[in-house]
């Protein structure tokens, strides 16, 4: 049943509630200025502004409706509305306003997801002394410092805004079940609005359940994918917060963990993309409607939801021992592990087998992961793509030991690149191509030179004060290069950004000495804290001269260090 009507007659006599399936609340800044300027667009056009369709289910209780579309408005909107009130002059005005909107005695007038709870009342009494601990919690404090700006600074009156507020226009869907909501919303969402491919895929298991199997996994399909949306959170949230590259990048979404799933999944692709993803799965579920096979359409809904929410569940375990555990931390923040190995280093997660340690070498299976990324994966990018995606899948097989394990990461190593080819790449590495290996490379190195490993504090220090790739030989020399040894200028650009004439420095130190002459640099590798440049500061010196050959010296025992530590 639908009805436009004003949001003021939205309100009446309802209490709303957010299911535990929902999305957490993602609304950022400029979503919050785009909706204030619709609503003064409308007010000062006198026109009705309309916000789109809003999709309700009826619950046991009469007056109380779960929102299955429109969650994000809806919460936005109140929570505007209890910061206007609070600017209203007359005590009347505001009572009557957060009776009718926000709280009504001890009922709130919405009710988010349970991990978000006290935080949003918090927000909407005014007495916000929380600190945000989740992804959504950190867009609600967002959200309300934005609005509270908007009010005191471009809100003339609060009255009459909050009357354009309820002005507002809305499409409103009640529904008698959960069932038939989803559906609506399915309808309604199909038709223009954008959404995810892992939306999309919750629709359309929840379309085969409801539809062929009596309603099953309807409620399965609820809980698991609710789950699997809050995990996502959780995940984006550490990444951004430990600065994980990848899962940091506004372009890493829950698509990803989607597309990363079905290389485990389903031998179908090995780099498939999200609506790839959806139309494998759909041909799977569609291909058993036409034979009117409903046992195995049963087994392969189950089989896919387990599997979707162990796989998300597993890479969330992965990425928060970031948090605490050197090794984790090294391997996502500092070198940035590629993203084509995700499968893997997850599949390994699920199986219980990425902390092992080798039988023969002595080391666990993450340090091997390691190993492979900085002599494979960073070098030749996305070499062995479809061996990392076919070991992936056979993963499922429980017949894995860790001898076998051990077995092909050693010829997976090796066979994608050799030791000659790997030290030929660092004699000739231009730093610009991949500053992750760089710095892992670096900070590993000054790790073995003062004889112990950096603490997971030390690490985050490092990487918060953004250390910098320093070349000894400024690239942009105040030198004649013919007096270091270089033929001239174009000879000296060649070799500029080779090993031999890099070296990791904190950001202060290097901004201090710009392209100052190299003795005049000495007094600032001095006071580096990484051994290496110390060290090369001591061997300055003495010397007082870093030439040409000195660089290739230097590079050729850079070399063969990194290949002996990295090794095949």
């Amino acid at each position: 049943m639908s009805n436009q009507q004003f949001l003021k007659q939205f309100f009446a006599s309802k209490v709303f509630n957010i299911p535990k399936y929902q999305r957490s609340y993602a609304w950022e800044k400029q979503n919050i200025w785009d909706l204030f300027h619709d609503i003064q667009e409308a007010l000062d056009t006198k026109s009705n502004h309309y916000i789109g369709t809003v999709v309700l289910a009826k619950t046991d209780r009469e007056d109380i409706f779960n929102i299955v579309d429109g969650q994000q408005r809806i919460t936005t909107l109140v929570m505007f509305i209890g910061v206007i009130i609070r600017k209203l002059e007359a005590k009347e005005d505001q009572d009557f306003y957060r009776r009718y909107y926000v709280k009504e005695k001890e009922q709130f007038k919405l009710t988010p997801l349970e991990r978000d709870k006290l935080f949003y009342f918090q927000i909407l009494d005014g007495t916000l002394t929380l600190k945000p601990e989740s992804k959504s919690q950190k867009f609600m404090s967002d959200a309300y410092e934005e609005m509270e700006t908007i009010v005191n600074n471009h809100i003339k009156d609060p009255l009459q805004f909050l009357k354009a507020i309820e002005a507002l226009s809305i499409l409103e869907f009640i529904e008698k079940s959960e069932s038939d909501a989803i559906r609506i919303f399915q309808t309604v969402n199909d038709r223009g609005r954008g959404l995810s491919r892992m939306d999309k895929m919750k629709s359309l298991l929840f379309y085969f359940s409801n539809k062929y199997l009596s309603e099953k996994y309807d409620d399965a399909i609820n809980d698991k994918f609710g789950e699997i949306f809050e995990l996502y959170d959780d995940i984006k949230s550490i990444g951004e917060d430990q600065k994980i590259n990848i899962v940091n990048s506004k372009l890493f979404t829950e698509d990803d963990l989607l597309r990363h799933h079905h290389i485990c999944f389903s031998e179908e692709s090995y780099d498939p993309t999200g609506q790839q993803v959806l139309d494998n799965v759909k041909s799977k579920l569609y291909q058993c409607r036409k034979d009117n096979d409903f046992i195995f359409l049963d087994k392969y809904i189950s089989k896919y939801l387990d599997s979707l929410l162990e796989y998300v569940r597993a890479f969330k375990r992965i990425i928060s021992r970031t948090i605490e555990n050197e090794d984790y931390y090294k391997l996502f923040a500092v070198l940035g592990l590629s993203a084509v190995y995700y499968p893997v280093i997850t599949q390994l997660e699920k199986n219980l087998i990425l902390n092992k340690i080798l039988p023969t070498k002595g080391i666990s299976v993450l340090k091997m992961v390691e190993i492979i990324d900085v002599r494979v994966l960073k070098i030749r990018e996305y070499a062995g793509k479809k061996h990392i995606a076919e070991f992936a899948f056979n993963l499922n097989n429980h017949a894995w030991t860790i001898q076998k394990i051990e077995e092909h990461l050693l010829w997976f190593n090796l066979h994608e690149i050799s030791n000659d080819r790997f030290k030929d790449y660092l004699s000739n590495f231009d730093y610009y191509k991949q500053t992750g290996l760089l710095r892992t490379l670096f900070i590993d190195y000054c790790e073995r030179l003062r004889g112990s490993t950096y603490s997971i504090a030390e690490l985050r220090k490092i990487m918060d004060n953004d250390p910098t790739i320093e070349h000894i030989l400024s690239q942009n020399p105040n030198f004649k290069p013919r007096a270091y040894g270089f033929k001239n200028e174009e000879d000296f650009e060649e070799y500029k950004n080779l090993l031999g004439n890099l070296t990791l420095l904190e950001k202060n130190i290097n901004s201090s000495i710009k392209n100052y002459d190299l003795v005049e640099k000495l007094s600032g590798y001095s006071k580096s804290k990484f051994k290496m440049t110390s060290i090369f500061a001591t061997s300055l010196s003495t010397t007082r001269s870093f030439k040409k050959t000195d660089l290739l010296n230097r590079g050729q025992q850079l070399v063969e260090d990194f290949a002996k530590r990295w090794w095949a």
